[in-house]
């Protein structure tokens, strides 16, 4: 698949977000396009990472733990320079940074749109092993 063919099927997702269902849907059928994009994967990734990023501004509870976990997310999602080691150990370190603010969580539905940031943060750590 090329790049443009992806960006127009991220447009027809992104399209969709006032209907949450079918976002989520889209977002998970752009998971499995990222992959078949060969002229240009990794900007492909980025904008999947950004529809992602978008898909949890969406759905995820306005709260103050929902937010430090979003930030950890964002911060954990940073790799830092250097060897892939490194960059799995800043991953982790993120991983377990939002697994402790969901379990301080006032409510379960908190917990549960915290640890949402981990889906994302576990796909990053895919990547990263497949480099």
């Amino acid at each position: 698949m090329r790049f443009e063919e992806f960006y127009a099927e991220r447009a027809e997702v992104v399209g969709a977000a006032d209907d949450v269902p079918a976002f989520k849907a889209g977002v998970e059928r752009l998971r499995g396009l990222v992959a078949t994009v060969d002229d240009d994967p990794a900007k492909a990734q980025r904008y999947l990472e950004a529809t992602e990023r978008m898909l949890l501004e969406a759905t995820a509870p306005d709260s103050e733990t929902v937010g430090r976990a979003f930030e950890a997310m964002l911060r954990a999602r940073r790799l830092p320079a250097g060897p892939a080691d490194g960059q799995r150990a800043h991953v982790e370190a993120g991983i377990a940074e939002v697994a402790g603010i969901a379990a301080a969580a006032p409510t379960d539905g908190e917990r549960d749109a915290a640890l949402e940031m981990n889906a994302v943060l576990l796909r990053v750590l895919e990547r990263i092993e497949r480099q």
